[in-house]
């Protein structure tokens, strides 16, 4: 029943987070970090943008 759910690759990846390597053990700890290292930036230039355009349009 397994081989009519639309899989193509004979291998069972799902895309469960399992890299090339087999590795997966503190994937998820750096990929929040990376995601916080671009997240903050970010948001602070988005706020930034926000209050600049409102004096732009506000006087």
């Amino acid at each position: 029943m397994s081989a009519s759910t639309g899989s193509t690759g004979s291998t069972g990846s799902t895309g469960s987070g399992a890299t090339a390597g087999g590795r997966t053990g503190g994937s998820g700890a750096r990929v929040a970090l990376a995601w916080t290292l671009v997240g903050v930036p970010l948001a602070y230039g988005l706020v930034e943008t926000l209050v600049r355009a409102s004096r732009l349009f506000t006087g």
